[in-house]
């Protein structure tokens, strides 16, 4: 879930100074311990948007693999000091959680001749997804399919809930063919705004999150 990038260059416009962050990553758990490999970061991101407002965003994040389990998993907040005469600030939350497991070394009663190998290379995965924002732009929603984007409005409800299959195939250990079928949760809240007079923004609640459903696959090569 997201929301597609912003072609135009609006940096020097938006932002008054450089941004400043930082980034901590922690392995608590031996080598030798046998218990797997766990790591836990956190990250940080503050600078100055239009006409010098605060904007602050932090994060904290995990990943833990053993054997042929990996779990990962993200929580973002961002807050932005808005301009005299808005409603309230903007404070935005997101998060996911995801589980894979490759299938080598896992043996089906009776299988064909030759179905191993094809096992050994595939991989099943499932993530659990959600944003929360006080509300949306109406100029920001599309439904038209693009390079990275499913064409559902849903991604850019106010609180939107997502769970996604997935089914990996690695022809080599840089080589991937990803599958993966989205649905996206029924859930209502949140407003969306159009910016009219003074560039105030007029609100309405936006309403239950659309119950969409996507099938997205890629090939990735990494270098």
């Amino acid at each position: 879930m997201g929301q597609t990038l912003n072609p135009v260059d609006n940096i020097a416009t938006n932002t008054n100074t450089r941004a400043f962050g930082a980034r901590l990553r922690l392995y608590p758990f031996p080598i030798d311990a046998n218990l797997g490999r766990l790591e836990l970061g956190a990250s940080t991101l503050d600078g100055k948007w239009l006409d010098g407002l605060w904007y602050n965003a932090w994060g904290v994040d995990f990943a833990y693999e053993r054997g042929n389990l990996q779990t990962r998993g993200e929580y973002l907040e961002s807050y932005r000091q808005m301009p005299a005469g808005t409603p309230s600030a903007d404070n935005r939350q997101g998060w996911y959680a995801q589980a894979g497991y490759f299938l080598n070394g896992v043996r089906v009663p009776y299988e064909p001749d030759d179905f191993a190998k094809y096992l050994d290379k595939s991989e099943l995965l499932v993530r659990y997804s959600g944003v929360n924002q006080r509300a949306i732009v109406a100029d920001e929603i599309t439904a038209l399919p693009a390079i990275g984007f499913s064409g559902s409005g849903s991604i850019f409800s106010p609180h939107a809930r997502e769970v996604a299959l997935g089914f990996d195939y690695w022809f080599a250990p840089t080589i991937v063919w990803q599958n993966e079928f989205d649905l996206e949760l029924p859930r209502a809240g949140g407003y969306i705004s159009n910016f009219g007079g003074n560039n105030l923004p007029a609100t309405k609640a936006a309403g239950a999150t659309a119950n969409d459903r996507a099938f997205l696959s890629q090939f990735s090569i990494g270098f």
